[in-house]
């Protein structure tokens, strides 16, 4: 019996390289995702330090409360900021999940076709088997039938 071969086999590990390069490339937006959302959690952290540092004091002279009204706007914008590209992330991320989604149809089908072929070549392969036992058989009984003569 010949040993198995697929003659797809090449586009099939292919397949796979690409599968896992496309979802290493979302692993990766993905962490800078959360980088980007960690930085916007650090600079609101950083306001309210700031804000809870200024009100503490006793007594805060009206220079300090405009400055920290124009540092609230600043972080306000910055805010803003990090969203808007946390938006354009969400597109980002969105379209590089379909391409994972579609990388992986495409894997899947070819393993699904191997796995058919594997299942076939078993069946011939077994058919194989016992065509041969058979012969074996009958050509053990016929010897041993001409040897009882």
């Amino acid at each position: 019996m010949r040993r198995f071969d697929f003659p797809l086999e090449r586009v099939r590990r292919w397949r796979l390289e690409q599968l896992n390069l496309e979802h290493l490339k979302l692993q990766k937006m993905l962490a800078e995702r959360q980088a980007l959302a960690d930085a916007k959690q650090q600079v609101r952290n950083e306001l309210a330090r700031t804000e809870q540092g200024i009100l503490s004091q006793p007594s805060i002279g009206g220079l300090e409360l405009e400055n920290l009204d124009s540092y609230r706007l600043h972080i306000r914008a910055r805010v803003r900021d990090f969203e808007n590209r946390e938006r354009e992330f969400e597109a980002k991320v969105a379209e590089q999940r379909a391409r994972v989604v579609e990388s992986r149809r495409l894997f899947e089908l070819l393993d699904q076709l191997r796995a058919k072929a594997l299942a076939t070549w078993h069946k011939a392969a077994d058919r194989e088997q016992e065509a041969l036992a058979g012969e074996l058989f009958l050509a053990k009984s016929t010897r041993n039938v001409s040897r009882s003569r």
